[in-house]
């Protein structure tokens, strides 16, 4: 697994550029499409669990804030196995719990700190409600981010090498980190505010369609889309089932790949990553909905 790896590798505290930050814009952009999705009760709720008026404005900002935390802190906490999970290329979705050993990732997280929320009995006794609720948000976000739910010996595209770099996205994991969702737009709330527009346009019936399921089945769907938007479509090697501590333990064939991506990739999957992020805004709301 990534462990300690993901941490200096693929997290967005310790990187200086923002092209390696898809989910500290990304994570800011899904908060702020939940909140506009909230019940009245649900939003009073978190207006006082952040400390904060009972304003859509002064909520949406924020959880919007509240929303990168989890990478902030998960140095000092060891909780980096949480913002992931190594599905390989060979499991189905029934192996979920095979790769989640002691609920150490991110939808086994998102269901114990959502019935935190619920007031069921706390998971820790050090997770504050106010902790339960920045993880819920941040780890919902993190399962929609496909290299998030997968792992081909590669720690989740971290070990494929891209060269020249796009932008300043080096290994393939900071492309959908950072790149794709950066060619979007660097503002989330004006990136939030435009997709916004989009779920308006959707019938209710569609919205309602698109939140339905569990961390499980939206931990899946985003595989699927890994599977096939970047390890089919880029032509990379199916390895044996491995989880290297880090990049150079794995495999020759995976370490020596050098892809070339340009624009044109960036352009085909900018609206998957668009979807993504308006899935988990509305996916967000309804778990807050249900939990608070």
């Amino acid at each position: 697994m990534r462990r300690l790896f993901a941490l200096f590798v693929s997290c967005c505290v310790f990187m200086p550029s923002p092209a390696y930050c898809w989910w500290e814009t990304g994570h800011q952009v899904v908060a702020r499409i939940a909140v506009a999705h909230l019940t009245p009760a649900a939003r009073s709720r978190i207006a006082r669990v952040l400390n904060v008026l009972d304003t859509s404005q002064a909520v949406e900002d924020a959880l919007a804030k509240a929303a990168t935390w989890a990478d902030e802190t998960k140095a000092e906490t060891g909780t980096g196995n949480w913002h992931f999970i190594d599905l390989t290329l060979q499991d189905d979705k029934s192996d979920i719990p095979l790769r989640c050993q002691d609920d150490n990732c991110a939808p086994a997280r998102i269901r114990l700190f959502a019935a935190r929320l619920s007031s069921k009995p706390p998971l820790d006794s050090r997770w504050s409600e106010l902790d339960a609720l920045r993880y819920v948000v941040h780890f919902v976000g993190d399962i929609h981010q496909p290299l998030h739910d997968i792992s081909d010996a590669d720690l989740g595209g971290n070990c494929e090498r891209v060269n020249p770099p796009l932008d300043t996205a080096k290994n393939l994991h900071a492309v959908w980190d950072g790149a794709i969702v950066n060619a979007l737009g660097h503002n989330d709330k004006a990136l939030a505010a435009e997709l916004e527009k989009e779920i308006d346009a959707m019938t209710p019936e569609a919205q309602h369609a698109v939140a339905a399921g569990d961390p499980d089945d939206w931990t899946w769907e985003s595989h699927q889309i890994a599977v096939k938007d970047v390890y089919q479509y880029l032509h990379l090697p199916t390895e044996p089932i491995l989880f290297p501590a880090g990049c150079k333990d794995a495999p020759v064939a995976i370490t020596s790949t050098e892809l070339q991506i340009g624009n044109a990739y960036i352009d085909e999957m900018a609206p998957v990553v668009r979807q993504q992020l308006v899935k988990a805004g509305l996916r967000l709301a309804r778990l807050l909905n249900e939990s608070l």
